[in-house]
């Protein structure tokens, strides 16, 4: 098997000035022995990723992991209808503690948005559009959601999957009303200011896409999707993934977001955009959907599972939100009280 490895990406390699005599299998990425080092080798899937990369590169520089350059002096080559590209192996073998590693991510890619970062003016025409096609997906949801539990309700005998559901309804409206309430706050303020800020984003940060060399200095890879969008798109990415587990007092996060805002201070716009995003229950309204459409072939059990879950990831971004709001009002009645000192 790595005879047939050597044999195929060699041709890759001998562009670097390379003879590997080694190479592990990471999918689409590959770990290459060598004498003069192990490098990772990594595969592009799109011809467009190219250019993202290179846009990237402008602002995570230090940041993230240094691209070599082939002897033709491009960071990329191309080989049998593919692009590749070239990076030092970092084994990550930090021995820094869990919260400390998310602390230094966050002050990182706040480091990178503040770089990158952009304030560009909004037609009223584009934030009415985008105003209503968001109010319009969160009735929708609602509306379905409505309806299907005056279906249940009008059943003989509930299926388990019905009954789970019937016992979330309550909570899950009202957290549909309050990503309405954040999404209202935010295009008022919008609206009177018509400006708003986007940055160079990761695309999707995660702690197995930042990894720390033997100094203790900290870089992102896998920039393949980064682009500009609001600096928060990247924090709504992480925490929704990070919030999908059993129910937990997620005040680590808390801290990771304090620590984010100190380098980056999010505006009063931005933070109720964030929280009408992460409060919005649409897990749930898939897992609903695909249960009536029946578009997914699943046991019961499975699938009660799995609304469970989505449960679980409501009620963990509830607590979040709600520490956030909570740190937000007693900041701002602090600035209150100084202004009127």
């Amino acid at each position: 098997m790595n005879h047939q490895l050597l044999e195929q990406y060699q041709p890759i390699l001998q562009q670097y000035r390379l003879q590997a005599d080694y190479i592990e299998d990471y999918g689409k990425t590959k770990k290459i022995y060598t004498r003069a080092g192990v490098f990772a080798l990594k595969e592009l899937s799109m011809p467009h990723q190219l250019q993202t990369i290179r846009d990237a590169y402008r602002f995570f520089t230090k940041k993230a992991i240094p691209l070599f350059l082939a002897y033709n002096g491009n960071p990329f080559v191309f080989y049998r209808e593919r692009y590749y590209y070239l990076m030092p192996w970092i084994s990550d073998e930090t021995k820094e503690e869990r919260n400390e590693r998310h602390l230094q991510l966050f002050r990182d890619l706040a480091h990178v948005h503040r770089k990158s970062l952009k304030e560009i003016e909004i037609k009223e025409e584009e934030l009415t559009n985008y105003y209503n096609s968001m109010k319009k997906r969160q009735e929708e949801q609602r509306e379905f959601l409505q309806s299907y539990i005056e279906m249940c309700e009008d059943e003989w005998y509930m299926s388990p999957f019905q009954l789970q559901f019937c016992t979330y309804f309550h909570e899950t409206m009202q957290a549909y009303w309050f990503a309405q309430t954040q999404l209202e706050k935010w295009y008022e303020k919008v609206q009177e200011t018509k400006k708003w800020r986007v940055a160079v984003v990761h695309g999707k940060v995660a702690l197995s896409h930042y990894v720390y060399d033997q100094k203790g200095n900290g870089y992102f890879l896998s920039l393949e999707r980064s682009h500009v969008a609001s600096p928060l798109s990247d924090l709504l990415s992480f925490f929704r993934k990070y919030l999908r587990t059993y129910p937990v007092k997620g005040n680590e996060c808390i801290n990771w977001f304090l620590e984010y805002q100190q380098s980056f201070p999010i505006q009063e716009e931005e933070i109720a955009l964030f929280l009408s995003y992460l409060a919005q229950p649409e897990m749930i309204y898939r897992i609903i959907r695909q249960y009536v459409d029946k578009s997914k072939k699943m046991d019961e059990r499975r699938q009660v599972s799995q609304l469970q879950k989505a449960y679980w990831l409501m009620k963990n971004s509830e607590y979040f939100i709600m520490r956030i709001i909570e740190i937000e009002e007693k900041k701002k009645a602090q600035e209150e009280s100084h202004a009127s000192s």
